[in-house]
């Protein structure tokens, strides 16, 4: 067990190091990537900045408590870009040119080989900025107890792994099309979810549809379960789901995983 964790260390140092020194090697475009960060979550930011000048409250939580959801929301978001996001975007391609077949053959987990390999350095920044945003957010508010910041090391990780698997296992259906580029705007459709409160869902089909987010398409776990736990009572239930979802969703993303490499038919045969 010992090798085998280091085994992947040392692959996953291998990955960072040739990211980095890719990524640098066209400073300019780095330096453009990371500005395009910038104003993208800029402008997440000040939409909720322009409807809190026609409202008080949106999803229950005043301008405040927005402001942690959406740092966290972002903060989440930029781990995700920086583990994944490149990986999992050029899944499609490598499937449709053949290339997944020389990963595939690899003495190594095939879903860690096709979603690890590729670390955006660009996206870096935009962790340490969401990271300060979410600690400024936090501070605003009156009377916070900063011991609550403790729940994010399980809600993190919970909320982490409704993305990699519920973009992996989209992924994966392209092993049955062998083409199917669709489903990245399906993902991307999803995730949006994810970066709304779920309380402006709770008159949605009764609060049926918030339901659906928290415990059946669980985008909810992103950052608006997390943020509840930061500035609202605890709730034993959600804590209880945010332990055994993540080994529930890895179980069924890898047996759906292996179904699709049963029926894939190699592009370049």
């Amino acid at each position: 067990m010992k090798y085998l964790i280091h085994k992947y260390v040392e692959i996953y140092k291998g990955f960072f190091k040739a990211s980095l020194v890719a990524d640098l090697e066209f400073r300019f475009n780095f330096f453009l990537l990371i500005c395009a960060e910038f104003v993208w979550y800029a402008s997440q930011l000040v939409i909720y900045q322009v409807l809190y000048r026609h409202t008080k409250l949106i999803g229950g939580w005043g301008q405040d408590q927005m402001r942690v959801f959406m740092f966290l929301a972002l903060f989440v978001d930029s781990i995700y870009m920086i583990l994944w996001d490149s990986n999992f975007s050029k899944f499609n391609d490598d499937v449709r040119k053949g290339q997944l077949d020389l990963l595939l053959t690899k003495p190594v987990n095939s879903m860690f080989m096709t979603s690890s390999q590729k670390i955006s350095i660009s996206h870096v920044p935009c962790f340490f900025i969401t990271l300060t945003g979410l600690i400024w957010s936090l501070n605003q508010l009156p009377d916070f107890s900063w011991l609550r910041l403790l729940w994010l090391l399980i809600m993190i990780p919970s909320g982490l792994t409704v993305i990699f698997c519920g973009r992996f296992a989209l992924n994966a259906t392209a092993l049955l099309f062998t083409r199917a580029d669709f489903l990245q705007y399906v993902w991307y459709s999803l995730f949006r979810l994810g970066l709304r409160p779920d309380g402006i869902y709770s008159s949605l089909m009764s609060g049926i549809f918030r339901k659906i987010l928290i415990f059946i398409l669980p985008f909810a776990m992103i950052a608006s379960v997390p943020t509840r736990f930061l500035l609202e009572p605890f709730q034993p239930s959600l804590l209880v789901w945010a332990l055994i979802m993540p080994a529930i969703l890895i179980a069924l993303t890898h047996k759906y995983w292996q179904h699709c490499l049963k029926n894939y038919t190699s592009a370049s045969s």
